[in-house]
């Protein structure tokens, strides 16, 4: 089904450009944004397990989260001690904000618990970024073909589409914040086209709704906005602006705020540590992706949008003066907020991950369309203005940053570790048939003791138990489960031998 889904992505495309030859506007974007829930969709089904690392965890709390909405927790019952300190293996869970997590557990609440209704609202949101980036570039630069070769190369962008399916690292939370922030971005863009109040309160909003996916970068808009009003002598002296900014960051307060305060009073250990740990990213290196390089971000280039755009980025740049863009009034706020993100994540923070700079990604895809249209505009004019004759260049660059051939042979039936994955996460979803409920469940290999507690109602560890904790649980009246060994490690033999302890005889690879 998901490679149907994948395939059948390509028709409303089709149609989309047709509607972009006939100038078509509305509908042919509308078409690019079905054709993105159908691409990002289709690749969520093909995986039937939850992804290392970031993606097991955050479905689990967001599980939990359908029972307990205001108390977010990785392990409910905690029968062993356990490091509060520890985000991987604990029990109150605020390591990130939950509003992305909250969306995950109404999904499952809606749809039921698996992976598809994990993955759902990245998937709805980053569709519903099409239309927003579309909306930038037209204000931006009031130009259809920018803002429609903008919104293409959302609507085909490899690296949001693989953390819709949760491959890449820190999926939905990347995903999500930089569909607020994006969202954000756009209000402010038609707040500045309309001035009306509404859009300051949909600003302030999204930026609240941002902040609470992942912290305060979901500000970034105001920078912008302030510039806005600063760097324009008719705007500058207009109290009007600075209230509807007050208003917008009150709203984006209102929404954030309250959160942080509960969580200092209800979880005072846990809060103040993560608040901590969070500054630390700013000054230590925290993290797999840590690097000392300032070119870090921009070695990213590659994931974020393949390797063909950059020339179309430089192009694009050099463009802004001679097609009067840069005279556009949001022109420096929009420019500004780009280089603030990249100078900020290259220079100053510490802690290097490949998601931090992408939410500049409208105003970046609307500087590579900018240099992209420069040269379909010449194809045009060459072919006796034929703009059907653009297909073919637009064709290779949505394949560039696309990637479907990656895509594809990462789920193919000759990836090992994805077949290991598959068979693991079989098991974990019918172990109730073997092992009662109320068994606590040990040696589920490496963080699988995380998805094992998604699919089923045991309460499990990946560790196996030492001697002094099995007997101490026992005497408590639990039920203990073990799986065999794996990887050609023995069962201790006061595990093996113990007749209290029911030895799972699947075999996790």
């Amino acid at each position: 089904m998901g490679q149907c889904l994948f395939f059948l992505a390509i028709i409303p495309a089709l149609i989309s450009f047709w509607g972009y030859i006939k100038r078509q506007e509305r509908w042919s974007v509308w078409m690019l944004v079905l054709s993105a829930f159908l691409l990002r969709i289709g690749v969520a089904v093909m995986d039937p397990f939850l992804h290392d690392w970031d993606e097991r965890f955050h479905a689990l709390v967001a599980k939990n989260m359908m029972s307990y909405p205001f108390k977010p927790m990785l392990r409910v019952d905690p029968v062993l001690p356990y490091d509060y300190t520890a985000w991987c293996c604990n029990h109150i869970w605020v390591h990130k904000q939950p509003l992305f997590m909250w969306q995950m557990a109404l999904s499952m609440k809606i749809f039921g618990v698996h992976e598809i209704a994990v993955r759902l609202p990245s998937a709805l949101l980053s569709a519903a970024m099409v239309w927003c980036v579309y909306r930038i570039a037209l204000i931006w630069t009031n130009n259809f073909s920018i803002a429609y070769v903008a919104a293409l190369l959302n609507t085909f962008a490899y690296y949001q589409i693989e953390m819709v399916s949760g491959k890449e690292c820190l999926d939905h939370n990347d995903l999500i914040f930089t569909a607020y922030v994006t969202g954000s971005i756009w209000a402010f863009c038609e707040y500045s086209k309309q001035k009306s109040f509404r859009w300051a309160i949909v600003t302030g909003c999204l930026v609240g709704g941002a902040i609470l996916v992942k912290w305060l970068t979901g500000l970034l808009v105001f920078g912008g906005w302030g510039l806005w009003v600063l760097l324009q002598k008719e705007e500058r002296y207009i109290w009007k602006n600075y209230r509807d900014l007050l208003v917008a960051f009150a709203c984006a307060m209102a929404i954030a705020l309250p959160w942080q305060l509960y969580i200092m009073q209800a979880f005072p250990l846990e809060s103040a540590w993560e608040y901590t740990y969070n500054y630390k990213h700013i000054t230590e290196k925290l993290g797999a992706f840590s690097s000392e390089d300032w070119t870090f971000h921009s070695m990213q280039w590659p994931l974020h949008y393949g390797n063909l755009l950059l020339p179309f980025l430089g192009l694009g740049l050099l463009s802004l003066y001679p097609l009067g863009i840069v005279k556009s009034k949001l022109s420096i706020p929009l420019l500004s907020m780009a280089i603030v993100v990249y100078s900020f994540f290259s220079f100053i923070v510490q802690t290097k991950m490949p998601a931090f700079v992408y939410i500049v990604c409208p105003i970046v895809l609307t500087i590579i369309a900018i240099g992209i249209v420069q040269v379909l505009d010449v194809i045009a004019k060459v072919s006796l203005n034929k703009r059907w004759m653009e297909l073919p260049v637009l064709i290779v660059l949505v394949l560039n940053t696309f990637k479907p051939w990656g895509i594809l042979e990462e789920r193919s039936a000759s990836n090992e570790d994805r077949n290991v994955k598959i068979a693991n996460t079989n098991i974990f979803k019918n172990l109730h048939q073997k092992v009662p409920p109320d068994y606590l469940v040990f040696n589920c290999k490496s963080f699988e003791d995380v998805d094992l507690l998604f699919y089923n109602r045991f309460n499990a560890h990946s560790w196996c138990p030492s001697e002094e904790q099995l007997d101490s649980l026992l005497a408590a009246g639990y039920k203990i489960a073990v799986f065999q060994a794996h990887k050609g490690k023995k069962l201790p033999d006061y595990v093996s031998g113990n007749p209290n302890v029911l030895v799972i005889m699947e075999e996790l690879e």
